[in-house]
């Protein structure tokens, strides 16, 4: 199975949707797949891996006792507006739920979905996987961590777009009020020693508005 990098233009051949399934079953690599190109996902940082794992277990330590669940990385999405394959670091997803695929490996049916950020697809999640995940009838939640900085974008889907929140300092409380769950970035962040968000990045660690 030929690969390129998530930016890379087209150069392998097409391969179907049914290939791409069928290899993916037996690679030890993950891989995205749009209109018969096939993106391997690159190994992350430490930093990375870390905040992927407690992401998900804040995650699922706050969902205890209610009916949505959650999944890390190993459950990849498929987006049935345009047929890409993508994989979150951690999803959650509440009944009635839908998959697809062989063994239900395919999650159609997404709630919140989390990106740990890094170099190279900070500016794609933001932008162009927003844009995709929107698609989704069932989305309404999207978590954007920061994996060298203490620093979490929080977009909530309302009647008329979408109002954005960034946290910064380790009580901050991210509120997910599609699940009914919250988390804060303490445990989002356990095991990192990172210094608190630089108001660089926004007028400051809590502004909200509403995006389109």
């Amino acid at each position: 199975m030929q690969t390129q990098s998530m930016s890379a233009l087209p150069k392998s051949p097409y391969i179907t949707e049914e290939e791409y399934l069928a290899g993916e079953e037996r690679s030890t690599v993950k891989h995205e797949w749009l209109d018969g190109v096939v993106y391997a996902m690159a190994g992350g940082s430490f930093n990375h891996a870390l905040l992927c794992h407690t992401t998900s277990g804040a995650a699922r330590n706050a969902l205890q006792g209610k009916p949505c669940r959650s999944l890390g990385s190993e459950i990849k999405i498929k987006v049935e507006s345009n047929g890409q394959y993508v994989y979150p670091d951690t999803v959650i997803y509440c009944p009635p739920s839908r998959f697809v695929g062989k063994g239900d490996s395919a999650l159609v049916t997404p709630k919140v979905i989390f990106e740990v950020l890094s170099p190279t697809t900070r500016d794609y999640d933001r932008a162009g996987k927003f844009a995709l995940y929107k698609t989704i009838p069932t989305f309404e939640e999207y978590v954007l961590i920061e994996p060298d900085q203490m620093w979490v974008d929080h977009y909530h889907c309302v009647e008329n777009g979408w109002v954005h929140q960034s946290f910064n300092r380790r009580q901050d409380v991210l509120k997910l009020e599609s699940v009914g769950i919250e988390m804060t970035l303490d445990e989002i962040y356990d095991q990192l020693e990172l210094p608190e968000g630089l108001f660089a990045f926004a007028p400051s660690a809590q502004n909200s508005g509403v995006e389109e």
